[in-house]
């Protein structure tokens, strides 16, 4: 008999027969040290196999296209010569069919299932889904659509039920009509936590690269944590209000790097552990964007986007924290010269605290040095800026700061405001956090930069963010943009408290206070 047995792949040798392959093979010496290697990297190979077959299945392919469009050169073989000659002919327009096999989209990414309440719903990027419909509204023929393809190659149709430009992060629903039971087998993926992963950890990406994952099937590939905390210079001026619009959160340094390349079409995809947890949403964004292309990066999944993905999966804006300062960097040497009991080289500081502001009203001041914020050190304004947003405006950030004119550390409990939103056409919410008071939706004095018509003064009230048409609020003189600054007679400074003051009057109406000395009765 012929030693040419191939030992299946799903049989794993011995050690005994590790020996046998090596020695026909090498055709040298084999050691009990050259086995182990051997038996190393099969384990190695155990674990990837393991953790592509624990999350692959949570892992869609995401098709963005219009419905009834001009069919581009690479899908128009989808159409018969009958079909172009009524095009031209008369003016008519067909639609595509995202179920077909031969149907290649030309916008494309990846999503990973995840759930909220036994539900399923789709994580992703948002500039993957940017344009396409809402939950709960109408569409046209000509709108953007979505498709999406399960690793078992079922197909189904996605709107976006919230998203967030500002991390670059959108949740769908899944929203085709099927018979009762069309989810059944749908695996919401597992949630890991990238909060202490390590520079050399081992991960997988698992993604949707040129669209070639038509068939649902994700295609996966490995490598290491490069680095963590990673801040991409953003593209444009940092002067101009169209790239400050596009600026993100991740510009402060937020994001994995990791050396899996990250092609066109792996934004959305999963990057999981060893143990098929998803630990971040893989973006290709930087390659779009014109950074070097073999640098791959990730949204990880800790307390903080956790966060995010709650507010997205409930359907709510994403609101970011605020301090309200101007921040700079302490260099070493200017740390060292204060003290020299600091156990960081360098940190963060406020240039400036304006007036009113949460920072002012919770006690900080110009030119205190900020060492660390929640207990997480500060190294710079960046760090600052980042840590301070990804808590959230209503909460308490702890910030550990040096008052050079005290000579010594102390604490300061801070409850912030909201981050003022500059791209307000991007974020997407099909639900609010307060029910809207008789057509009046209220938000955070800086809720929105359009608002803030004197940068350095904050008022003690709320804004009016949206009022619906034909309700009572619509009725009156007032107008968006306008700050509320009482209800009867007890001050509001943000939606919780306007709320709470309205549900305590039992009068037949209320009268709302604005900013420049008006007075608005609502009926109750």
């Amino acid at each position: 008999m012929k030693n040419d047995t191939i030992v299946p792949s799903r049989c794993y040798p011995t050690r005994m027969a590790m020996l046998f392959v090596l020695a026909i093979v090498g055709g040298q010496r084999t050691t009990a040290q050259d086995i182990d290697d051997v038996a190393a990297a099969f384990a190695i190979e155990r674990a990837f196999v393991r953790a592509i077959s624990e999350a692959e299945s949570s892992v869609v392919a995401i098709a963005r296209y219009n419905l009834v469009h001009e069919t581009p050169d690479r899908n128009r073989d989808l159409l018969n010569p009958f079909r172009d000659s009524l095009r031209n002919r008369f003016g008519l327009r067909f639609g595509i069919d995202p179920s077909s096999p031969d149907f290649i989209p030309n916008e494309f990414g990846a999503g990973v299932i995840i759930a909220r309440d036994k539900q399923p719903y789709i994580l992703t990027n948002y500039h993957v889904v940017r344009g396409a419909p809402l939950v709960g509204t109408k569409v046209i023929s000509t709108d953007t659509r979505l498709y999406l393809r399960l690793a078992d190659r079922r197909g189904f149709e996605a709107r976006i039920l919230a998203a967030d430009p500002r991390s670059d992060l959108a949740v769908l629903k899944i929203v085709s009509p099927m018979p009762p039971g069309h989810l059944v087998g749908i695996k919401p993926m597992k949630l890991g936590d990238a909060t202490n992963i390590k520079k050399g950890q081992l991960v997988l990406a698992l993604g949707n690269p040129y669209a070639l994952a038509r068939d649902g099937s994700s295609s996966a590939s490995w490598g290491i944590i490069s680095n963590i905390a990673r801040f991409p210079e953003p593209v444009g001026s940092r002067f101009d209000d169209e790239s400050a619009k596009k600026e993100t959160i991740h510009r402060f340094g937020t994001l994995l790097q990791i050396d899996t390349r990250q092609t066109i079409g792996t934004s959305g995809g999963a990057l999981v552990n060893l143990h098929g947890e998803l630990i971040g949403i893989t973006t290709s964004l930087a390659a779009l964007e014109g950074y070097e292309k073999s640098v791959g990066y990730a949204v990880p999944i800790n307390s903080s986007t956790r966060r995010i993905i709650d507010a997205l999966l409930q359907g709510l804006e994403v609101e970011y924290g605020f301090l309200g300062i101007q921040p700079g960097d302490v260099p070493a040497e200017e740390l060292r010269l204060m003290s020299d009991t600091f156990q960081q080289q360098t940190a963060a500081k406020a240039r400036m605290v304006f007036p009113n502001s949460p920072a002012n009203r919770g006690g900080l001041s110009s030119h205190d040095v900020i060492l660390a914020v929640n207990n997480k050190p500060v190294y710079g304004r960046f760090d600052l800026m980042r840590e301070i947003g990804m808590i959230g405006p209503g909460q308490e950030a702890r910030l550990r700061i040096w008052r050079e004119t005290a000579r010594r550390i102390f604490t300061l409990e801070i409850e912030l405001g909201k981050w003022p939103v500059l791209d307000t056409e991007g974020i997407i919410a099909t639900r609010t956090r307060f029910k809207p008071w008789n057509g009046l939706i209220v938000d955070y004095p800086t809720g929105r930069q359009k608002f803030i018509h004197t940068p350095l003064q904050y008022p003690s009230a709320v804004s009016v963010k949206r009022i619906e048409s034909e309700s009572p609020a619509d009725a009156t003189e007032l107008e968006v943009g306008d700050f509320i600054t009482h209800v009867n007679q007890t001050p509001v400074q943000t939606p919780k408290e306007f709320h709470d003051a309205i549900d305590k009057k039992r009068q037949n109406h209320v009268t709302l206070h604005l900013l420049d000395g008006r007075r608005v009765v609502i009926p109750q």
